[in-house]
């Protein structure tokens, strides 16, 4: 028994003994275990019951939701976390309920922590506890926050859309190819209409050279493979592409550049193209070409040389012609001083130089004189030319033609010898006289046919002339709109000085139709009353004297048998020059009269005495100008103030001269320099 005892005693200290080393076993093991979730890089919490009691937490779970242990765990989450109920809290319920376990992927959950209420991402898992006897005890949770990851993940795609928006919006065309084979990921608007002519979902996901098979031969196709291969910038201006549109196979001239999009740093993804569409660009600058080389070749045509002379360097700039016509090459260079001293010694005084000192005082230079070439033979010019002032009235340049008339000159000197021969032998030779008085008939009538002729070439060339200049107004307006941005501000000087000499250069050409009307041989008289012409002219410059507050006092004006559409012109002449020159901070004052007059009381020469003449006079209180100049302002291209000050051609006034003059009248002016001018037209009953 006491054995018995003593064995049986010995065998509960036995399994005492092993019992207590199974729990020292679980209670390492345990220890270990919530060691190691305590210390994982993820966050771990277990939450206890329908109230989801908080058992425990790791420190990386409580430095996610910025709490202590003490403050978290063994309290209800919600309790802690009461601005997450609204995302978690019926996802939580469906675990405990269903036992199936929930995985969520950057789910977005706002948490207050750190002081401030955040926007956070997690991707966590819900694992059921359950225990033995089936029941759901609580849930394990597992999260791993992502929030920056999935911001710049926000980022890259916003980045990605401000890209292909960028691409989109941009007014170039634009257009975005991927891979070797050159894939079109995305097209603008500009690149689909301007160039293509497709629509996006034509194009998109097909390759280049697919859709535009054309491209591949040519230079640019080739170019855009280099760029791939290479990894290197492309880019060139004006280049030349044909392309295969809905209109056909049409040509443009593009500004390009090929920038190719690295997927690593190495490694080549696509091509960005960009493409600006300069085909109006070079179409302008080729047609202003043409229409100079039109200009040339009617020059040459008429055998006129042009020259441009700086009065104040003596720096002479002149077509080859000039040349040609001392006896040289074309291209021969010649200075201003060696074709002065080409002319022949007893003219270059006497005749040159007195003309030149006379065209800066009338601004009009003119003379024939002789010219010794080269090989010591004598030629005969005639030279024309105009003085152009600067801003202080003063001559700075001249412009003008020359024209060898050395056969007109020998015909001259022919023609005195002849005569006086005639003269000599006129008894015995008056058959002789007779043909060359005939000759010189045919003459005539050949030299007023030529005038016809040079006054029909003179209008229909300057019919021809407007149509460029139009074209230039409108490619450079078109430039400025569109490549405002892209041209210096130099670049866009010029472009305004451009528009502005084409506009000068287009008034002129309507002056001279005019003036060219005005000389027209078919006049067709009638009955008008001029106050109704009056009227109509005043519609027509409404908006001048609207803008200058002007005032039209007038006569009761007579109707007169005129050319109607020349007396239109007249007035409006007249009027719109009596606006024009007006003294600063002064309203025009336009006063017409009309009535009858003597012709022995017209201070005129060609009026006859024993003629009444209507007269109607147009005064106002302008500028005026200096009596000595009457006669000039009538003449063509005359001007007394420079361009700058006032605008116009200095063709109105001479246009007015032709019109009373194809009406058998006198025209006269008279001016007083600031008090006003006053011109009166004289008509005879």
């Amino acid at each position: 028994m006491d054995n018995l005892q003593q064995e049986t005693g010995s065998g509960k200290s036995v399994i005492n003994t092993n019992s207590q080393n199974t729990q020292t076993s679980v209670n390492d093991s345990e220890s270990k275990f919530r060691n190691t979730m305590r210390q994982a890089p993820v966050g771990i919490t277990i939450l206890r019951g329908p109230d989801f009691f908080v058992e425990m937490a790791n420190d990386t779970y409580l430095s996610i939701v910025d709490k202590r242990e003490d403050e978290f765990v063994n309290k209800p989450l919600f309790e802690s976390l009461p601005e997450v109920r609204n995302s978690i809290e019926d996802i939580l319920n469906r675990v405990l309920t269903t036992a199936i376990p929930y995985n969520g992927n950057e789910f977005e959950v706002t948490i207050k922590r750190f002081g401030k209420r955040e926007q956070c991402y997690f991707n966590f898992v819900y694992q059921p506890l359950i225990e033995d006897s089936g029941e759901i005890s609580g849930i394990f949770v597992v999260a791993t926050e992502v929030t920056q990851q999935v911001l710049a993940k926000h980022r890259l795609e916003r980045s990605e859309n401000q890209f292909r928006t960028l691409v989109t919006q941009s007014q170039f065309a634009k257009a975005i190819l991927k891979g070797p084979d050159f894939v079109i990921s995305i097209a603008n608007e500009s690149m689909l209409k301007n160039l293509w002519g497709r629509e996006l979902y034509e194009v998109v996901g097909q390759r280049l050279f697919d859709v535009f098979p054309e491209l591949e031969s040519q230079n640019l196709g080739k170019i855009l493979h280099d760029a791939y291969q290479s990894g290197k910038l492309y880019r060139d201006n004006e280049a030349s592409i044909l392309i295969n549109g809905n209109d056909g196979l049409k040509e443009h001239y593009v500004d390009f550049q090929y920038a190719p999009i690295f997927e690593t740093e190495d490694e080549v993804s696509g091509i960005m193209v960009s493409l600006n569409d300069v085909t109006d660009k070079v179409t302008f600058r080729k047609q202003i070409s043409e229409a100079a080389e039109r200009l040339s070749l009617a020059t040459d045509g008429t055998q006129l040389a042009t020259w441009d002379l700086d009065l104040n360097t003596k720096h002479i700039i002149y077509s080859g012609r000039l040349a040609a016509i001392f006896g040289f090459e074309e291209t021969k260079l010649l200075t201003h001083q060696q074709m002065r001293d080409l002319v022949h010694p007893e003219d270059r005084k006497t005749v040159v130089e007195k003309a030149f000192e006379m065209a800066l005082q009338t601004g009009t230079y003119y003379y024939e004189a002789r010219i010794i070439h080269p090989d010591n033979t004598i030629h005969w010019i005639r030279t024309q030319g105009k003085i152009l002032y600067d801003e202080n009235h003063r001559p700075h340049r001249m412009l003008g033609t020359m024209m060898d008339i050395t056969d007109r000159k020998e015909d001259e000197l022919a023609l005195k010898i002849s005569e006086d021969k005639y003269r000599t032998l006129a008894d015995e030779l008056e058959s002789q006289v007779q043909l060359r008085t005939k000759e010189l008939t045919i003459a005539n009538s050949e030299l007023v046919k030529t005038n016809m002729e040079l006054a029909q070439f003179a209008y229909v060339a300057s019919h021809d002339l407007q149509e460029p200049l139009r074209k230039i107004q409108t490619f450079a307006t078109r430039i400025l709109e569109t490549e405002n941005e892209n041209l210096s501000d130099r670049g866009k000087d010029y472009f305004r000085r451009m528009q502005a000499s084409s506009t000068r250069m287009q008034q002129l050409i309507v002056d001279l139709l005019a003036f060219s009307r005005a000389n027209a041989v078919e006049k067709h008289f009638e009955k008008v009353d001029l106050n109704v012409v009056l009227q109509n002219v005043k519609e027509q410059l409404g908006d001048t004297i609207q803008q200058t507050n002007a005032r039209i006092i007038r006569d009761d004006l007579p109707v007169w048998n005129v050319i109607e559409y020349q007396f239109e012109q007249l007035f409006t002449n007249l009027i719109a020059n009596a606006v024009k020159f007006t003294k600063q901070e002064t309203d025009p004052v336009i006063t017409i009269r009309s009535g009858l007059i003597s012709g022995e009381l017209i201070p005129l020469n060609g009026a006859e005495a024993h003629l009444t003449y209507q007269y109607l006079s147009f005064s106002d209180n302008g500028i005026g100008f200096d009596p000595q100049f009457k006669d000039r302002i009538f003449q063509v291209f005359q001007r007394l103030h420079n361009r700058s000050t006032y605008e116009g051609t200095g063709i109105g006034l001479a246009i007015c001269k032709k019109i009373v003059e194809n009406h058998k009248g006198l025209i006269d002016a008279i001016g007083k320099p600031g008090i006003g001018s006053t011109f009166i037209i004289y008509l005879p009953v």
